[in-house]
């Protein structure tokens, strides 16, 4: 998939014939998760539904610079979608799945239930034939209850003010994941890794790669990996950097810490064991250093001969092959 082909499925969806939005709550309930579906009045469901194709069109449709990744292989670029590619998939995005094939949820009462409980909204986009579920997970500072604070509401044709007398929920046209066909896509990886349990699967893939590299004989330790998996940010980068590593298992011991003694980004900043046939990773630097290595981020230019560090680095050659395949 590539993300032209990921925008012309978007596209193909939001502009069917008959396109509308149905708007879902994911409550937190005293029985866990649940999915209820959202009354609205037409004319305001309308314009939500307009907000929302609308930002789909805005940041991603219209996004030229939006590169489309593996999350496996997510780097540090800012201008990302990341196609989930895991085993294990968080609740909030099975949810998705359960929107897109099921025809009857429960609705919300507000005699039954509470906004207190809001975890995220689920909204369902598209007609009978073409659908795409999005996830917008609620913030507390969206809710505005009648009972935090004194707060004052403008009365009905008066200037005069009264104390609000119900809960007001903001809702902004940002979302965090979409579920098209049978992909789930992340807009905010930050998001899944604070909110969603992404941490846990990460952290099985990422204690792979340390068996990966323990594997080469390339590390003295490689218990210093195993001690910082907790980190979510540095687990994600082993992720990438040891389980599909250019570099690992592909070119020589030998060239790698060559390698390292000859790059000018490189040169003095690793340590090496006795006979020079190991790194020795003992500070956080070296080993961040490291996956770096691993994720052949340190390149030089063919034409101007200048060196470079690089965290995107896509494949000319399999997108070429992707487009002429198209």
């Amino acid at each position: 998939m590539t993300i032209e082909n990921l925008k012309e499925e978007i596209s193909s969806v939001i502009t069917a014939k008959g396109c509308s939005a149905e708007f879902f709550f994911l409550l937190d309930g005293d029985e866990g998760m649940c999915v209820k579906s959202v009354d609205i009045n037409e004319s305001d469901q309308t314009k939500l539904a307009e907000m929302f194709t609308e930002s789909l069109s805005n940041n991603i449709l219209l996004n030229d610079d939006l590169s489309l990744i593996p999350i496996s292989s997510a780097d540090d670029r800012k201008n990302a979608l990341y196609e989930y590619d895991l085993d294990d998939i968080p609740d909030e995005l099975s949810n998705l799945k359960k929107v897109i094939e099921s025809e009857k949820f429960d609705p919300f009462s507000f005699s039954d239930d509470s906004l207190k409980q809001l975890e995220g909204v689920l909204i369902l986009i598209g007609n009978q034939d073409v659908q795409l579920a999005i996830y917008k997970h609620h913030y507390p500072i969206t809710l505005l209850q009648k009972d935090s604070g004194f707060s004052l509401t403008k009365m009905r044709g008066s200037n005069r003010f009264q104390k609000l007398d119900q809960d007001i929920l903001k809702i902004d046209p940002k979302f965090q994941f979409i579920k098209l066909n049978s992909k789930y896509y992340i807009l905010d990886i930050k998001a899944l890794e604070r909110f969603f349990g992404f941490h846990d699967a990460i952290k099985n893939i990422a204690t792979q790669g340390v068996e990966n590299i323990k594997s080469s004989d390339l590390v003295m330790d490689c218990g210093v990996f195993e001690s910082r998996l907790d980190d979510i940010t540095f687990s994600r980068k082993l992720v990438k950097s040891a389980s599909q590593s250019p570099v690992l298992s592909v070119i020589p011991n030998r060239e790698i810490l060559s390698f390292t003694n000859t790059h000018p980004a490189l040169k003095g900043k690793f340590k090496y064991s006795s006979d020079g046939s190991q790194f020795d990773l003992k500070t956080k630097k070296s080993q961040n250093l490291f996956l770096k290595l691993l994720n052949d981020d340190f390149l030089q230019s063919e034409l101007t001969k200048k060196y470079y560090e690089s965290v995107a680095k896509d494949n000319i050659e399999e997108e070429a092959a992707a487009e002429n395949a198209a």
